[in-house]
């Protein structure tokens, strides 16, 4: 029998709504593509039980089609997956166009800058952006121990923020599976009087889209996202503002991060082995001079305060003194390496400088 509890989970999620000012919300103009998946129905749904009612779907990618034939990829991290949002959004002057991808567990934003050109913005901007409209509309005297979740391969901005406001912040290792288990051992704290694990679940979010705000969910959730970040935009387009414009209200603050990802594919027999042996010359001959931290995910040596210690993770991170850090992860599953930056620069021209010369150092290190 095929019971349909979506109704329900829209009514949990509503409960994380932040802003009630129902005459902003009817000033958002939106664009959404739940992009051939899963996410037009509790998506729609939950924007309309928001208050959002001027949010136009792509018709195109409105039905449900494995094959996805309106692109090339279903990734919200894309801004190919956007492009019929985008031209959408041109025509109606839209604010903002939301993408989620396939099973609606991440969601990818453009947002109208001020010269009218639809600008994407990354994972760790979003979630940056997410974690400081959350700190700003949740009372957190009402809370005891508050924390947020992220991977070790998430942008420090946000941890920045939280902070701040005397937050405790997590990191886990990359997979939202541990964010997850990250709630679970918090509530069975609770259960148990375990005073050192008992902390208030806040927000949780990693680099590649995924957030959850909430504990109605174990796993990153698209449709609680989206309803937040249109919000969150709400609020800002009454204050004449737009999202990139809080992005930069929180860099003149914290100073400006640039995040990238490059992903390399080794082919043929030997390119596992090659990643081996690229993993292998790191671990003894560390690129950087100014290196604050090493950390080998490799070893279990990691306490994780209260918690035990990490399991064992093919990941090496460089810690540098400015605030800056490099990881490096090969994939498990396919021969695939992967280099995740965060720069920490005094401005994006700063950080661009900084991130050519760190990206020569350790792209020469491992023959790439």
């Amino acid at each position: 029998t095929f019971i349909d509890n979506t109704e329900e989970f829209v009514s949990e999620v509503y409960k994380q709504q932040r802003i009630k000012n129902e005459k902003i919300k009817n000033n958002l103009n939106i664009v959404y593509t739940p992009l051939h998946g899963s996410g037009r129905v509790p998506v729609s749904m939950i924007l309309k039980r928001d208050g959002f009612n001027c949010v136009e779907l792509v018709k195109e990618q409105a039905n449900d089609d494995g094959n996805f034939s309106t692109v090339k990829s279903p990734n919200p991290e894309d801004k190919e997956a956007l492009t019929l949002g985008i031209e959408l959004a041109k025509e109606l002057n839209a604010d903002i166009v939301l993408g989620t991808d396939p099973d609606c567990d991440r969601v990818g934003i453009a947002v109208k800058d001020a010269n009218n050109e639809y600008k994407l913005l990354t994972g760790n901007q979003i979630g940056s952006l997410l974690m400081d409209f959350i700190i700003r509309h949740t009372d957190l005297s009402e809370l005891e121990k508050p924390a947020i979740v992220k991977t070790i391969v998430t942008s420090e901005l946000g941890a920045k923020i939280a902070e701040k406001n005397d937050i405790e912040v997590f990191s886990t290792l990359t997979g939202f599976k541990f964010i997850g288990e990250k709630i679970t051992q918090f509530e069975k704290a609770k259960d148990q009087d375990d005073l050192s694990r008992n902390f208030d679940y806040l927000f949780g979010y990693e680099e590649s889209y995924g957030y959850l705000c909430g504990t109605h969910a174990r796993d990153k959730d698209a449709v609680v996202s989206s309803m937040l970040i249109c919000e969150m935009a709400a609020e800002a387009k009454s204050q004449n503002k737009t999202l990139i414009d809080l992005l930069h209200d929180i860099y003149n603050e914290y100073g400006y991060y640039k995040d990238v990802l490059e992903s390399f594919t080794l082919k043929g027999k030997d390119g596992i082995e090659k990643i081996n042996v690229m993993m292998n010359t790191l671990r003894n001959e560390c690129p950087f001079t100014d290196v604050e931290k090493i950390s080998d995910f490799n070893k279990t040596t990691f306490e994780e305060h209260g918690f035990g210690t990490y399991p064992i993770s093919n990941v090496l991170k460089y810690e540098l003194k400015d605030g800056s850090w490099v990881a490096v992860r090969p994939s498990g599953t396919e021969p695939k390496i992967k280099i995740y930056y965060s720069i920490r620069g005094n401005d994006e021209s700063d950080a661009n400088v900084r991130f050519e010369m760190i990206q020569n150092l350790i792209k020469t290190r491992m023959g790439l």
